[in-house]
């Protein structure tokens, strides 16, 4: 949750794979390493997602046309294609860049 400037209590993930339902994929910090996660199970497909916090108290705002999103505003998500079991790579809040103790999540069909 690097870049986080609004308080948070609970993380999590959303998107196209879940109905964007809130708190239905909430992350972790079960280490207390810095790094947030979750693991889904999706079938192979095209989805789109986002981050976001405490039921939508919070979330992300991504820039459109930066190299990792898709769609235009208001609705600007992070692309994702799944092809088999992955792990998509740490990156902080709001941005395409990887950064030390960024988000991490599995994705595993």
């Amino acid at each position: 949750m690097n870049n986080v400037t609004d308080g948070f209590t609970t993380p999590e993930l959303n998107g196209t794979f879940n109905g964007w339902c809130g708190n239905c994929a909430v992350m972790s910090d079960a280490d207390m390493n810095g790094i947030w996660d979750v693991a889904l199970v999706l079938t192979q497909g095209s989805y789109e997602y986002k981050f976001s916090a405490d039921n939508w108290n919070i979330q992300e705002v991504l820039t459109q046309g930066d190299p990792c999103t898709v769609g235009a505003s208001p609705f600007v998500n992070r692309p994702l294609t799944v092809t088999g079991n992955a792990t998509l790579p740490a990156v902080c809040w709001a941005s395409c860049s990887a950064c030390d103790g960024g988000q991490e999540v599995d994705f595993q069909h």
